[in-house]
């Protein structure tokens, strides 16, 4: 009997040892870009012995650069450098709309560059609006490397805010992001204190935790203590604290009207995170869902719907 019970307790050992080990490179592998390589494929297009090399090695995303520009999209444009409160340089394109138009500031997801913002912003040109697509710290043409998910981002959209105002002083400012932009707007407005005229969050979750428990889910893999150990070790490598990154709680103190925008499929960042981020906006917040639609650029699945909402939005705005 005491042999057995040596033998399990070394095997309880050995299992939460394992466990904590593979949460850590998870986490590391997430928030660290690599300088080259294929980045590695979202969990529903992985095979079984994919996923499990996955799960041992951790994701490869390489670092996020810009592969068009809105010339591309038929867009005059200028590019312009800011710096954030941490030193670092963001680059952004300036895109000019309608003469005093309002100028909507762009922030776009996780492991992407403002190249992944053009189609989005082609549909503000076409309302009429200027915009300003900016790369985080960390991807495309802005210094650093690696990101914490929107935590730190959230000091790029404070700069690029100020940046907006001291530039274009007599035009409205619009926040955009999607996905991890959609949280690290949210999170600026509330932590960062500053006051736009109005935001627009796309795709975006309403708490951390249950965006790595929805990837996880997608693995195949048990969400606890899972989930919970890879929020862990990522604070740990990131110094903040990722179980309190939850945009549903910065909505809370939101004051700017705000869309909340989200595809019915979304798998990445639920519905229920949707409702639960303008729930929490209350009187501020306005929602709708977009049917057949998963974690993607809303306007490249419904653009002519994309269109009537966002453009009744910012209209009421003017």
């Amino acid at each position: 009997m005491r042999r057995f019970v040596k033998l399990l307790v070394a095997a309880l050992l050995s299992a939460v040892v394992s466990a904590n080990v593979l949460a850590f490179m998870q986490a590391r592998a997430m928030t660290r870009f690599i300088e080259s390589g294929e980045r590695t494929a979202g969990p529903e297009q992985l095979s079984l012995f994919e996923k499990l090399a996955v799960i041992f090695s951790g994701v490869s995303i390489p670092r996020p650069r810009n592969l068009l520009t809105p010339a591309q999209h038929q867009l005059p444009f200028s590019t312009h450098r800011l710096v954030n409160a941490s030193g670092e340089s963001l680059e952004a394109w300036y895109v000019a709309g309608n003469a005093g138009a309002p100028v909507v500031l762009m922030f776009h997801g996780y492991g992407a560059s403002k190249s992944t913002l053009l189609a989005t912003a082609q549909a503000f040109h076409a309302l009429g609006y200027s915009t300003l697509l900016v790369d985080f710290y960390g991807s495309g043409g802005s210094s650093g490397s690696g990101t914490s998910i929107g935590v730190k981002e959230s000091d790029d959209v404070a700069a690029a805010f100020a940046y907006a105002k001291k530039s274009w002083p007599r035009s409205k400012i619009i926040l955009y992001g999607i996905s991890m932009g959609g949280a690290a707007v949210l999170r600026a407005m509330a932590v960062n204190g500053i006051k736009p005229d109005g935001a627009i969050v796309e795709a975006t979750f309403d708490r951390l935790l249950n965006a790595g428990k929805s990837r996880l889910r997608a693995m195949g893999l048990p969400v606890s203590p899972f989930a919970q150990l890879l929020l862990f070790w990522g604070s740990v490598q990131l110094g903040v604290n990722l179980f309190t990154h939850n945009p549903a709680d910065y909505a809370a103190s939101v004051k700017a009207p705000t869309l909340v925008l989200h595809g019915e499929r979304d798998a990445r960042a639920t519905l229920a995170d949707a409702r639960r981020i303008a729930a929490a906006l209350g009187a501020c917040g306005r929602f709708m869902s977009f049917a057949g639609v998963p974690h993607m650029a809303i306007v490249d699945a419904r653009r002519e719907a994309w269109l009537t909402a966002v453009g009744a939005f910012l209209a009421e705005l003017q």
